[in-house]
């Protein structure tokens, strides 16, 4: 009886190890890695598909779609009559947002059926173009890999590199929908290649606002406490004066080693205070003036002065816009909730009328190798 109920179990487990094999060949699989979501001069919705080509007789080996369609549910049919194999959006890479949809408000429900589909990767890295999707979506670079592979690589190695965020669907969704919070989204440009530009921020209702650039975007992380280990700065000493010429001498770059960020928060006199004490340990990566210019503690107050100022304009630009991409708004709710409650729907307009202050302190670990 035991050895009748192995040998079943064995026939049972080669016919399903068999029949895995009989799947259906990749060459007719039409594998969309990248989606992308524009509207055209008369504000027609454009959807664009990017997939990798597997048929060995095919001279490009990917292969772009870009049609007019009512919504991204809709489009799926009208790639499956264009596409060579079976159309899926389980593997998709990046999904494309032209800068001209973040124009309009509340353009958030086009991707309902992205969060409702189960098996549409919601780690998607979203990207905003500066300019029409279709530049992006139809470049085709001879040198790097394919362009959905390489664009999700310039996004994670730059926010392993502290120099822009990573929004995720899955982030973006939470983004949208927290009150305490504003999207931020990385922002590319094509021109004679496809570049990082900096990040896109967004109001409440996901309509486009401003835009940081890679610098300001990297404040941003610090003010976020998202920075990563690898934090590099470049600021032009304004208290040294530049010698002229064609050479910036007042040129220094810093390697930021370690960040300890503190922030206090109370609400005092109808309106809410976030103060951040920011102390960083940092190494001199680059500096165009002589060393006998200035000491090493003059420095330091030298540095401190002009981040302390560069924190400050980032400020100003997220309160004009009446944004909190940093996410103040999740202190205030932790910490003054009645206060917060009162003023969670209009949080934009409250964080605008609220006083925040950075204090920046500077530490000189090391000047390099040679003097």
């Amino acid at each position: 009886m035991k050895r009748w109920l192995l040998s079943s179990l064995f026939v049972f487990l080669v016919a399903i190890l068999s029949s895995c094999g009989r799947g259906i060949p990749l060459e007719d699989f039409t594998i969309s890695l990248m989606l992308g979501v524009d509207l055209d001069e008369e504000n027609n919705l454009i959807i664009s598909e990017s997939s990798p080509v597997f048929n060995k007789d095919a001279k490009k080996k990917t292969e772009t779609y870009q049609i007019k369609a009512e919504s991204i549910r809709e489009s799926r049919k009208k790639f499956d009559a264009l596409a060579t194999g079976v159309v899926t959006a389980s593997k998709i890479q990046v999904l494309l947002i032209g800068k001209r949809v973040l124009e309009h408000e509340d353009w958030f429900p086009i991707l309902d059926t992205v969060f409702r589909n189960p098996t549409f990767s919601i780690n998607s890295r979203v990207i905003v173009v500066d300019g029409p999707v279709s530049d992006v979506i139809s470049y085709e670079p001879e040198d790097k890999p394919q362009l959905p592979v390489h664009l999700k690589e310039v996004i994670d190695k730059n926010n392993e590199r502290s120099r822009t965020v990573l929004t995720t669907l899955q982030v973006l969704h939470r983004q949208m929908y927290e009150k305490g919070i504003t999207p931020s989204i990385s922002e590319i440009k094509k021109g004679k290649n496809v570049e990082l530009i900096g990040v896109s921020l967004l109001d409440k209702k996901g309509k486009y606002v401003d835009t940081l650039s890679i610098q300001e975007s990297s404040l941003l992380l610090v003010l976020k406490d998202e920075q990563q280990q690898e934090l590099t700065l470049s600021i032009p000493l304004k208290s040294l004066k530049d010698e002229g010429g064609i050479f910036h001498k007042n040129e220094v770059s810093i390697d930021v080693t370690q960040v300890k960020s503190k922030i206090k928060t109370k609400y005092d006199q109808g309106k809410f205070h976030f103060n951040y004490n920011i102390d960083m340990t940092v190494n001199i990566a680059e500096r165009l003036f002589p060393v006998d210019r200035v000491k090493k503690k003059e420095l330091e107050k030298m540095i401190a002065k002009e981040l302390k100022s560069k924190f400050e304009g980032v400020i100003k630009k997220i309160q004009e816009n009446k944004i909190d991409p940093i996410g103040l708004g999740l202190y205030a709710r932790a910490y003054h909730y009645e206060q917060y409650k009162k003023v969670k729907e209009q949080w934009g307009e409250a964080l605008a009328k609220s006083d925040i202050n950075v204090t920046v302190k500077v530490k000189i670990k090391a000047m390099g190798a040679v003097k």
